[in-house]
This record gives C-alpha cells, structure tokens and sequence, in this order.
C-alpha cells in the first residue's frame, strides 16, 4: 500500500505535501516521473485541490532533496515519503458532521483505534454505556484501555453502566475506569503511546453536533500523559 492511500491531501497543510502525495499517488510501475504541471492537473481533476502549476513549482523547487528531476519530470524520493509518513499523524483534521452520530463511531473512531499503539489513554468528563461500546467495536480485547472521566452517566437505570462494565470485561476487555471529580477535568482526548488525539466533543456524542477531533504533536502528547498518570493515581476505580 501507498503512503498516499492513507493520507488525505485535502488536510495537509502544506502545499509541497499535497504535491509530494499527488507524485506518490500518481505512480506505476510504468510511469515514476511527472511535470509540475501534470500534478497540478491531476490535484484538480482528480481531487477538486485549487492549485496552479505556478505552486507546484515552487513547491518543487523549495525541497529538491524530496524529489528527483531529469528530462522526464520530477520523481518523488525516499526523504519526500518520509515526510509525507510524518506528516500523517501531525497534520490530520477530522471532520465530524452534525447529525451523522453512526458513521462517527464506527469510521471515523475505528480508522483511529486502528492506528492506536498500546496502551490506550483516553480523557473524557461523561461517559457512559455508549462509551463502552465505542471500545468494545473499536478497540482489541487484548490492549489496555484506562478512561479518566469526571461523570458516569449512568441511564436508562441505576447499574446499567456498571453491568455493562461488567460484561465488557467478562469477554476479556481490559477496561479500567477512574472517576477524577475536580472541575478541571473538562478536556476530551484518546492518547497511546505515539499519538494524541483532541476531540471537541465526548466520544459517546460525537456526531450529534459538528465538531473536529485534531491530532497534535509529541510535545503536547508528553505533556498530557504526565497530567492524566498524575490524575489516575488519585482517582476513584470502578
């Protein structure tokens, strides 16, 4: 599989990245080279990108270590790869459309569990049976999930959340849950040990309004792990 068929090129920020993934996707085994103006074509037609051949030009000439010019065009390098896998997890932007609830729990939130590595963190003040679900349909039974929340929802009846708990670990579910009660708990993450997702809304809500879930950088992500294992010590497990 190409990198380029698990990017978006409409969410990269930078315009020599959504070149660089145009050169990636355009290749066959025939053809590797390409002229600036032949990715500008393809970026337009094919994925509706406003871009002038002008841009991937200079895009072109600001990297030359990224790509390989002859005759024929420009060849996208090894260094051009390795910045578009970088940018996979640094760049993205997830839209989620109001009143699509269904397509945002069980796509948007399976395609981010895929990429989970480890033991997953996740941060969110309401939880609830919906919640679980979520980790039951997206997450590996074998992979450690902690959630920190200050409110466990606990509807239609008293007990239901805990009977649900309950049997998500009796099918061999590591789920573990702290209950954090200061009011500083109002942010929404999932986290693992490469990545660090910020969603707007609370999982088991997601879709009912519009809202983005961003992943952020390795500073942001150190940073957070450090608050939510100092959170977990002192919060109350159920």
């Amino acid at each position: 599989m190409k990198i380029s068929d698990t990017l978006d090129p409409h969410i990269l920020s930078l315009i020599k990245l959504k070149v660089f993934w145009a050169l990636d996707k355009m290749e066959t085994k025939t053809s590797d080279r390409f002229t600036a103006a032949n990715v500008a074509l393809f970026l337009v037609e094919q994925q509706d990108i406003n871009i002038s051949r002008q841009a991937v030009q200079a895009a072109l000439d600001s990297d030359k270590i990224a790509t390989h010019k002859n005759i024929k065009g420009y060849k996208l390098m090894e260094n051009g790869r390795k910045q578009l896998i970088e940018s996979k997890h640094k760049e993205q932007v997830v839209m989620i459309e109001a009143g699509k609830p269904f397509s945002a729990k069980n796509i948007v939130l399976k395609d981010i569990f895929t990429g989970l590595k480890g033991e997953i963190l996740i941060c969110d003040p309401y939880v609830d049976v919906h919640t679980l679900d979520i980790i039951f349909k997206n997450s590996n039974k074998k992979t450690p999930v902690k959630i920190l929340t200050k409110n466990v929802i606990d509807k239609p009846a008293a007990g239901t959340f805990g009977r649900h708990l309950v049997d998500l670990r009796s099918e061999g579910y590591k789920v573990e849950i702290g209950i954090y009660s200061s009011s500083d708990l109002h942010d929404r993450y999932i986290m693992d040990n490469e990545n660090f997702w910020l969603s707007g809304n609370s999982l088991n809500h997601l879709g009912n309004k519009e809202s983005f879930i961003v992943c952020l950088g390795e500073d942001i992500r150190q940073s957070m792990l450090a608050t939510f294992n100092n959170r977990w010590k002192v919060s109350v497990k159920i």
